[in-house]
C-alpha cells in the first residue's frame, strides 16, 4: 500500500472498535476530508473480536449512568501509580456507555453469571459478542461511506482487513510514526504508510513462549479468542521505546471446565457457579480451599490460582442433589456450552468415574459433613449464609456450609485458564503510549488488554469498560494529531 493513511487501529476487540468508531465519529465531527482509517484483525471475519467476542463483559456499574461505589477505591491496592488513569477511566465511563447505547447496545443488570455476587454489575444484552457485532457493524458500514458532516457527504475511506496481523511500528529520526508492517492474509509481507497507530491486539495469553517466559508456565487462554493475543502488539510498542508496566508475571486466572476445549472453546460459567456450594478436591481427593470464602464474583481469581498450584493442575467440584434444585441452576449454567456434570448414586462410584481414589474420596466427604450442617433453615444460595464448618475442619468452609449427603453425587472437572495477562505498555489518559520518561510517542496510542494496569490481583468488571474508554480516547486523539500535523 502506497497511499499514506492516517490511522491504523490493530485489533477488532472491544479498545479496536471503540478506537476505530472514536476515530470516525472525530473525524465526522471535524469534517476531516478523506480521512482514511485502517482496521487490522489477525482472525478472520467470522471468528473476529479476540477476547471480547468470548467475554460476559460485565461492567463495574450500578445501571448505565451510576458506577460501584468502590469503582475507584477498588483499584488502589491493585494497582501502581495508576491515579490519573483510574480516575479518567472514572470520568468517562458512563459518557462511553452512552456512546455505545447510541450505537445500539442495550445494557441490563446481570443477575445470572453468579447466583452469589456482592457486587452490582451490568452487562450488554448478547455479553462480549453483541459488542463486537454492534460495534463491528458500525464500522463496516463506515467502509461503504455512509458519513456525512454538517455540509455534505465525507470522503472517510474505512478500510477492514482481516487475516492480517501488524509485525512492527515504523518511525523516522524524531521518533514520530511513519508507517506499520503487517503479514497479509496472502502471508506477504506489506508496509502500510500512516501517520498514527492505535495498538489494541489484547495480552500475550495466547502465546506459550512468552507465558513460560514471564509467568513460568502456560495456562491456556479462557476463549478461543485468546489464542489470537500473541503480544506483537506489547513487543511492537516495546520496540518502539515504550515503557513496561503492569505485572509481567501474573494473570487473570478462571476456574473452566477442561471439557469445554473439545467445543474449541473454553467456558468457567458451569464451575463458577457451583463451585460455593461444593467441595473442591484435587486427584488425590483432598480438599485445599475455603470454596466458601466469599461471593463467586471476589472468589473466582482465588480458585482459578489454587486448583494451578494442584497436582496436574486440576481439581473437581463435588456437589449433591441438594445443589441440582437451587432455583436458577440450569439457566446460569449456560448449557449452549457446558456439558453435564459426571454423576453417580454413591461417592465411591463418582469416585471411580472421575479416577479419584474412592478411599480419600469418602475420607474427604465424610471428614467434611461431620463439620458441616445438615439441613439449615432458609437455606439461601443467592447471599452469604454465614453457615461455616466446625472447628477441626482443614481448611474451613465459610459460608454454605451444608452437609454433601444427597444421592445422586456430582462433579465437575476443574482446571484453570488465563483470561488476559497483566503486563503491558505505559500509557498515560490520553491512551498515548509513553516512554521511559513519561514522555509520549508522537502518534502511537494504546487500549485494551495490552495496557498494564493490574497487579496481584484483577479489579472484577473493568477490563472491557476500559478497552471501550481508552479505544475512544485514542481513537479520537489519533484524529487531533492528524489534524495537528496538518
Amino acid at each position: 500500500m502506497d497511499e499514506r493513511c492516517d490511522v491504523v487501529v490493530v485489533g477488532f476487540g472491544a479498545a479496536g472498535l471503540a478506537a476505530a468508531l472514536g476515530a470516525i465519529d472525530a473525524g465526522v465531527a471535524r469534517e476531516k476530508r478523506d480521512l482514511r482509517i485502517v482496521v487490522l484483525e489477525r482472525a478472520s471475519r467470522e471468528d473476529r473480536g479476540g477476547n471480547t467476542r468470548w467475554s460476559t463483559a460485565t461492567f463495574r456499574m450500578k445501571d448505565p449512568i451510576t458506577l460501584n461505589d468502590d469503582f475507584v477505591s477498588a483499584f488502589e491496592s491493585r494497582t501502581v501509580d495508576a491515579e490519573a488513569y483510574v480516575a479518567t477511566l472514572a470520568e468517562n465511563a458512563v459518557d462511553t456507555l452512552a456512546w455505545t447505547i447510541d450505537k445500539g447496545l442495550v445494557f441490563t443488570p446481570n443477575p445470572d453469571l453468579y447466583l452469589t455476587s456482592d457486587d452490582p454489575r451490568i452487562w450488554p444484552e448478547g455479553a462480549g459478542a453483541a459488542i463486537v457485532e454492534v460495534l463491528g457493524r458500525h464500522v463496516e458500514e463506515a467502509t461503504r461511506g455512509r458519513f456525512f458532516g454538517p455540509r455534505g457527504s465525507l470522503a472517510i475511506g474505512v478500510e477492514i482487513r482481516y487475516e492480517t496481523a501488524a509485525t512492527s511500528v515504523k518511525l523516522d529520526a524524531s521518533g514520530a510514526i511513519t508507517g506499520i508492517e503487517v503479514t497479509n492474509a496472502a502471508g506477504e509481507l506489506e508496509s502500510i504508510p500512516t501517520r498514527t497507530i492505535v495498538l489494541a491486539s489484547g495480552g500475550f495469553q495466547g502465546n506459550a513462549e512468552m507465558m513460560t517466559q514471564h509467568v513460568g508456565f502456560f495456562v491456556p487462554p479462557i476463549s478461543r479468542g485468546g489464542r489470537h493475543d500473541r503480544g506483537e502488539g506489547i513487543r511492537m510498542a516495546l520496540e518502539a521505546g515504550a515503557r513496561a508496566t503492569g505485572q509481567w508475571d501474573e494473570y487473570h486466572p478462571l476456574p473452566a471446565d477442561p471439557r469445554t476445549s473439545e467445543l474449541g472453546l473454553m467456558t468457567f460459567a458451569a464451575v463458577m457457579q457451583t463451585v460455593p456450594y461444593s467441595v473442591l478436591v484435587n486427584n488425590a481427593g483432598e480438599r485445599f480451599m475455603d470454596e466458601g470464602a466469599d461471593s463467586m464474583d471476589h472468589l473466582y481469581d482465588i480458585v482459578g490460582r489454587s486448583v494451578q498450584l494442584q497436582p496436574r493442575q486440576s481439581a473437581f467440584a463435588v456437589f449433591d442433589e441438594r445443589v441440582r434444585r437451587i432455583p436458577g441452576y440450569t439457566k446460569a449454567l449456560a448449557k449452549d456450552l457446558v456439558q453435564e456434570p459426571y454423576g453417580a448414586a454413591t461417592i465411591e462410584e463418582l469416585a471411580a468415574i472421575i479416577g479419584v481414589p474412592a478411599g480419600a474420596l469418602r475420607s474427604t466427604i465424610d471428614g467434611f459433613n461431620a463439620g458441616a450442617v445438615a439441613d439449615p433453615p432458609g437455606y439461601d444460595p443467592t447471599a452469604k449464609d454465614g453457615v461455616a464448618t466446625a472447628d477441626g475442619v482443614v481448611p474451613p468452609k465459610s459460608n454454605w456450609a451444608h452437609r454433601i449427603d444427597e444421592p445422586p453425587f456430582y462433579a465437575f472437572p476443574v482446571t484453570c485458564a488465563n483470561v488476559f495477562t497483566f503486563g503491558g505498555v505505559g500509557t498515560n489518559e490520553n491512551a498515548e503510549v509513553v516512554d521511559g520518561e513519561g514522555t509520549p510517542i508522537p502518534g502511537l496510542y494504546a487500549a485494551g488488554e495490552m495496557t498494564g494496569l493490574y497487579h496481584d490481583d484483577y479489579v472484577g468488571a473493568t477490563s472491557v469498560l476500559r478497552g471501550l474508554v481508552f479505544g475512544k480516547i485514542a481513537g479520537e486523539g489519533a484524529v487531533e494529531y492528524v489534524l495537528c500535523e496538518e
